[in-house]
């Protein structure tokens, strides 16, 4: 029902949206039929809009250059062009991902790093923390954000942390843009997206958005998943150095009780919302200068016996300088993490160097604290070699919400090298974290400990072959030290093969545009941890093979995503099983007035 109302609302406001820019010359009557230079002129101002822009608010929270590797971003073309289905699929690319898919699209879908459990994910949404809340009060589970309503996706990496970034639409075109989705899988499995967006002259805009997913069971098992998220934003921008952004974005879950052969996965039922509101002053429209935002937050889930809400408020001080860039961020919030305050430093001092540094500290309830300072360094030599280094020190609460939580102890540093040409790549990383007891995860109540990590060494190495210019074959390779820690692979690798072609020598337009890529997923066997009993949870060894077709016109896109082809029948989590050619198949069109 509310999947419909967001579609409902998207077509009925489209085409008023879309009248109010195409009006009717002076003195034309209603039933007259244009000039051809009329039509032109119109044709015209049209095309104009879409080449002018209007401000927007900056984006928060990843100001700064970073050396080679620490960042991976993913826009909203590239996400539409990535096969991925959850922000658990954007994050199974950064190597030594390892994601505890519990069974198909709509279950469960956890992430490990570096052995860290659910410790290894810190998430912000439009640069405020989106922790977790409701009944998995120890992580959020990636596979629950929406991916219809978000423009931009950075994940930083940190040698035992993930921090991903999270940045809604932000339309940046006088023109008004509008995109659908709709799609449809085995089993009844059901996709729609409505994504409408108008900024006006004078500053202020509007978004709304919204996105549904219904996955029925396979054959053989039990509990069908249902998905609504919606996004709304007003804005008023009238200039570069100046505004206010008011925006909620909610997500309605609901998740029987599934099971496939093995045991019985958890219900969840609920709303969570999250309202923010921002208002910024300061910078030059080329970015630089010095901004201050003022902000403020409520973080609501309701349902399943459970109510909470998370109030929070504070500033964030940001100045940008062609060669620096540092930032300051600072929030009080009603329960669990009652301060939080954070900063980071980039540094260019010549042209080939890249210095930052970033800490933060945190007071929460039961007087726990996190606080820990980072450091990285970058250094670009001749011939496409980069070397990097990282290391942070200092203690964290992996589960605020949880009084039973203690302080760990941090201590890690990562030295890497990479060699990029326009043919070849390769990237090698070693780290070592400090030892390390990982909380569970909720949604996965078979694995009831996660023993604790000794000190660990891991190793990832990729890169990539590109012999011609419309073909690419990607990889890498991750280790952990022996004996390997629980929670994870020991050995774990990834690598696709795509062939991206305009065929230009046959579409000079380049309005053309075809993706074929065959994807590989595998690991040696491992350990997940130990069940109720205290029994361990082998986890076996598997292969995985995905492949994606999507061909593109202009703005009209078709695309054909499948999961395991070779029909897998170890899981990523004993007892669930991914089911054999799932995924989905649909149509993506975007719009432009």
């Amino acid at each position: 029902m509310r999947a419909s109302v967001v579609l409902l609302v998207a077509a009925l406001l489209m085409p008023s949206m879309l009248a109010a820019q195409v009006k009717k010359p002076r003195g034309t009557r209603g039933d007259s039929t244009q000039s051809a230079g009329d039509s032109l002129a119109q044709y015209e101002r049209l095309q104009a809009a879409t080449r002018e822009r209007v401000p927007v608010a900056p984006r928060l929270g990843a100001e700064g250059p970073l050396p080679a590797g620490a960042r991976t971003v993913f826009t909203r073309d590239s996400m539409d062009w990535s096969g991925a289905i959850t922000l658990s699929d954007l994050l199974a690319r950064v190597p030594g991902t390892y994601v505890l898919r519990a069974g198909g699209l709509g279950r469960p879908e956890p992430v490990n790093y570096a052995a860290r459990g659910a410790a290894s994910l810190e998430i912000l949404l439009d640069g405020m923390p989106y922790g977790a809340l409701g009944p998995d009060s120890v992580a959020v589970d990636p596979a629950d954000i929406p991916l219809a309503v978000l423009d931009r996706v950075e994940i930083e990496r940190w040698p035992s942390l993930l921090r991903v970034y999270l940045y809604t639409r932000n339309h940046d075109r006088l023109a008004a843009r509008s995109s659908i989705v709709l799609a449809a899988g085995p089993d009844k499995l059901a996709h729609y997206e409505a994504v409408l967006e108008r900024r006006f002259r004078g500053g202020f805009g509007l978004g709304l958005g919204g996105g549904y997913l219904k996955v029925p069971p396979p054959g053989g098992a039990t509990g069908t998943f249902q998905q609504t998220g919606y996004w709304a934003q007003l804005s008023y921008v009238p200039r570069q150095d100046r505004g206010i952004v008011l925006a909620y974005v909610g997500n309605t879950l609901d998740r029987d009780a599934f099971a496939d052969a093995g045991p019985t996965g958890s219900p969840l039922e609920g709303r969570r919302g999250e309202l923010q509101g921002r208002a910024f002053l300061g910078g030059r429209a080329d970015g630089t200068g010095l901004r201050l935002d003022l902000l403020g937050s409520r973080s609501a889930f309701d349902s399943m016996g459970v109510a909470q809400k998370i109030w929070r408020g504070g500033a964030a001080l940001t100045y940008r300088a062609p060669l620096l860039a540092a930032s300051g961020m600072a929030l009080a919030a009603n329960r669990w993490t009652r301060l939080d305050l954070s900063g980071r430093v980039s540094w260019t001092p010549v042209p080939l160097l890249v210095l930052a540094s970033e800490g933060a500290y945190r007071t929460h309830e039961g007087s726990r604290t996190t606080r820990w300072l980072g450091g990285r360094a970058g250094l670009e030599l001749p011939a496409g070699l980069e070397l990097s280094a990282s290391a942070r020190v200092g203690q964290g609460v992996a589960a605020p919400a949880l009084p039973a939580s203690v302080e760990q102890d941090i201590r890690e540093v990562e030295g890497a090298a990479s060699w990029t040409t326009r043919r070849l790549g390769a990237e090698g990383r070693i780290s070592r974290t400090a030892a390390f007891q990982p909380e569970t995860y909720q949604e996965l109540p078979e694995i009831a400990l996660i023993p604790a990590t000794a000190a660990s060494t891991w190793f990832s190495a990729g890169g990539f072959v590109r012999p011609f210019d419309w073909i690419t074959v990607r990889g890498w390779y991750a280790q952990a030290s022996s004996p390997a820690p629980d929670g994870l692979p020991p050995r774990h690798w990834s690598m696709t093969g795509t062939i991206r072609s305009n065929l230009l020598h046959t579409f000079r337009s380049g309005a053309f545009d075809l993706k074929l890529e065959l994807g590989y997923e595998g690991w040696r066997a491992g350990s997940l941890g130990q069940n109720s009993a205290g029994g361990q949870i082998p986890l076996g060894e598997a292969h995985y093979v995905r492949s994606l077709v999507q061909v593109a016109i202009e703005s009209f896109s078709i695309f054909w995503e499948s999961r395991n082809l070779t029909g897998q029948a170890v899981g990523y989590v004993p007892g669930y099983q991914v089911p054999k050619f799932s995924g989905m198949f649909g149509v993506r069109w975007g719009f432009m007035n």
